[in-house]
């Protein structure tokens, strides 16, 4: 996250204008670690933040990117929330405030004053917190901008929170580097229902596996009956079925999978990546030789 623009609003100065304190509190996400400990030390100290409390931070995604931020800056920051700060950042900006001295909530607060403004937030907001012990905003300025960016490719349903700290496994696949090879390595169970032009198989595995391997939460996730679904397990290829039978190799098929969703999301806003998917060129590296299950696959359910 690189240096970006940034305006106040601190109800004990005027508003409006320009802040002579704007370079200073834009070095809180910059990339020297120790001027963000010395400006977050300083924003509370002089109240620019709420010195007691915890602190919210939001990323919040906009149509119309660089044309639509000043306006939003502008009414987020003249919109009446005292102890806030208001940083663009890229396609958004970063809304870093207090998380109690309002009655006011932040997500309706920010959606609302948007609109107001003509602007259109594209996403879900995503929310991160600086606790009170933390001396480094970063880490939350980074958590939040990642919860949105999923909610803008996945979709809330598909990401199930907006909250940063609920993310889980989201928020290690957000971070990893992009290496289809390294999937298909690490998991040809996942590499192969990915692949697969049938896929209702791909769907049923990664909802047995979502349900923690309960038949019965899987079959209401599916609207099937049981039976449907031990045929559909039983009649996977090997290595889907040996995958499931190993609890190792289950986990990696699991997060292969979300992997790959993730980056399958992605490719559909950038064209080269999704000709380059479709035409299959990820080399698929098998895993050492292991004995097949001789186990049929509802006797493991």
């Amino acid at each position: 996250m690189s240096n970006a623009s940034l305006e106040t609003f601190d109800p004990d100065e005027p508003r409006g204008g320009d802040d002579p304190r704007g370079s200073l509190i834009a070095e809180l996400i910059g990339p020297d670690p120790v001027r963000r400990r010395e400006v977050l030390r300083t924003a509370r100290q002089r109240r620019w933040l709420d010195p007691y409390g915890e602190v919210a931070v939001r990323a919040i995604l906009v149509d119309g990117r660089s044309a639509a931020l000043p306006p939003l800056r502008h009414a987020l920051t003249v919109a009446g929330r005292g102890h806030t700060l208001v940083i663009a950042d890229g396609d958004g900006v970063l809304l870093v405030t207090s998380s109690a001295r309002t009655p006011l909530d932040i997500d309706e607060w920010a959606r609302d004053t948007a609109a107001r403004a003509g602007v259109r937030v594209i996403a879900p907001i995503g929310s991160a917190r600086l606790r009170t012990d933390e001396d480094d905003l970063r880490r939350a300025a980074d958590d939040a901008r990642a919860t949105s960016e999923l909610l803008l490719l996945l979709g809330e349903s598909a990401i199930g929170t907006t909250r940063a700290e609920n993310l889980g496994m989201w928020r290690l696949l957000h971070g990893m580097t992009r290496s289809p090879s390294l999937v298909a390595a690490a998991s040809p169970a996942a590499h192969e229902l990915w692949r697969s032009p049938d896929q209702t198989r791909r769907a049923t595995v990664e909802a047995y596996l979502d349900a923690g391997c309960s038949v019965a939460v899987a079959c209401r996730a599916l609207f099937i009956h049981r039976t449907t679904l031990y045929y559909r397990l039983e009649s996977m290829s090997e290595v889907v079925r040996d995958a499931l039978a190993d609890g190792l190799q289950r986990s990696t098929l699991h997060l292969g999978l979300k992997l790959l969703q993730l980056w399958d999301a992605t490719d559909g806003s950038d064209p080269a990546r999704s000709a380059e998917r479709q035409r299959g060129t990820a080399t698929i590296t098998r895993l050492a030789p292991r004995q097949a299950s001789k186990t049929p696959i509802h006797s493991m359910l």
